[in-house]
């Protein structure tokens, strides 16, 4: 791993290594990527293999504790997704849209650093080693089926990945591993559905958890295999059954199980469940028990809400249809709380992916910007923070500043379930001002 900054009186400033220089071994063990570096340094007592222009020596260090290097590594080359599963979302990408929202990651690595949810369909017996050695855990496993031949129809897959065996080895090496299905009508759902949780519950306490996730669909699919979205009466029939099902399984096992996304609770007309429900939470950034946790911080930091404004404020509150009715059940109490504001929740209809998909967090700029012009002019309009990516940019590449250039209106970037704490902040008020 070629090293491409040292923090200024970390460890490896005392040893002397420099920007450029390539890091081969630690303690022994050679390195591929940032998993080994902070693997092996932990161990304590370091032994360092290094080359610098193209010269190797070995650097000792046996007193130091163990701890971060203080080296910032070049990035991982990352392994690229190989199936041609039917519901692939980048798939569904419109032409046009900036490259990495074309690009398919499928790295385990990636699943144990941030979360992302793989197949583990190019992950050899060699990889599963190493993942055991290095304790990579927990994982986040894409599994939809475990019949194997819906699992290969499902995944385009040409010959068995043997993901049964893969898990069996995991839940042996004492990896814990979260597992999701993303349902798809006349596919998965049904019969196949029930016999994937009961494969999976076999592996339980390491399969720790199953999220079931509604199959998302755009109008960009031409040339694609055909498929429905979960509807109202599918959707009623997966939350009966599972929630009774997660019910046994948490009289018996002392865990539900089985978790439901948030789009299926909403599309069946269902209450969001309480907190108790999701237990640690243990999928949330799969869409699992998000509205729970944005209605708990709101009766968290509803005490702090002003009595009123200064001067009366008219606030725009963008969300996707989807969330609507629960954004709308916030910010009515936050206007009976509050003199002097008037708060209007604005669903915007995704055109641009279609009118589909329901989430918050596929809105683009333009549709945000064509919902807002049908409307009159306010004093701020606040835009939901999971639209954004780290760039401050919208899945089209649009802006929050051209959004307001548009519509000649402040605009705030908030985190939903941060409206509350805005108020009591002051931030609001301020930014109105």
């Amino acid at each position: 791993m070629r090293i491409l900054a040292v923090e200024t009186g970390g460890l490896a400033d005392l040893l002397g290594l420099r920007p450029g220089d390539t890091l081969l071994a630690l303690n022994g063990h050679a390195v591929a990527d940032e998993l080994d570096v902070r693997f092996w340094a932990a161990e304590g007592g370091r032994w360092l293999e290094v080359e610098r222009n193209g010269q190797r020596f070995t650097v000792r260090c046996e007193d130091e504790p163990a701890g971060e290097l203080g080296v910032q590594l070049e990035p991982m080359r990352l392994r690229t997704c190989g199936n041609a599963c039917v519901f692939c979302f980048v798939d569904q990408n419109p032409r046009g849209m900036r490259p990495s929202l074309y690009v398919k990651d499928e790295d385990y690595r990636l699943s144990f650093l941030h979360g992302n949810y793989v197949t583990l369909s190019n992950a050899g017996w060699r990889d599963l080693l190493r993942i055991a050695e290095l304790r990579l855990s927990p994982l986040y496993i894409s599994v939809h089926a475990t019949d194997s031949a819906l699992r290969k129809k499902l995944l385009g897959l040409r010959r068995d990945d043997r993901l049964l065996e893969k898990i069996a080895f995991l839940a042996g090496a004492g990896i814990t591993v979260h597992a999701q299905v993303v349902i798809c009508p006349g596919w998965n759902d049904g019969p196949f559905l029930e016999q994937t949780v009961d494969t999976l519950l076999e592996f339980f306490p390491q399969v720790a958890s199953v999220a079931l996730v509604p199959v998302g669909l755009t109008r960009h699919r031409q040339g694609l295999v055909p498929l429905r979205p979960v509807d109202r009466q599918l959707a009623c029939e997966i939350v009966a059954h599972y929630e009774q099902r997660a019910q046994e399984l948490r009289n018996l096992l002392g865990s539900y199980f089985v978790y439901l996304a948030d789009e299926l609770y909403l599309a069946a007309g269902h209450e969001i469940p309480l907190a108790s429900r999701y237990e640690d939470f243990p999928q949330v950034e799969n869409g699992v028990g998000m509205l729970r946790l944005f209605l708990d911080q709101f009766q968290k930091d509803k005490r702090r809400l002003p009595h009123s404004l200064s001067a009366p404020t008219r606030v725009t509150v963008v969300t996707g249809t989807l969330a609507a009715p629960i954004v709308q059940q916030v910010c009515a109490e936050i206007a009976r709380r509050v003199a002097n504001i008037e708060l209007k929740v604005l669903p915007v209809t995704n055109h641009f992916y279609g009118e589909t998909v329901t989430v918050t967090g596929l809105l683009t700029g333009q549709d945000i910007w064509a919902a807002l012009r049908k409307q009159g002019r306010g004093d701020l309009v606040l835009l939901p923070a999971n639209c954004l990516n780290a760039d401050g940019c919208f899945l089209d590449d649009w802006t929050p500043a051209q959004i307001s250039a548009r519509i000649g209106e402040p605009v705030e970037v908030v985190d939903h379930g941060r409206i509350a704490q805005m108020f009591a902040a002051g931030v609001l008020r301020e930014r109105v001002s």
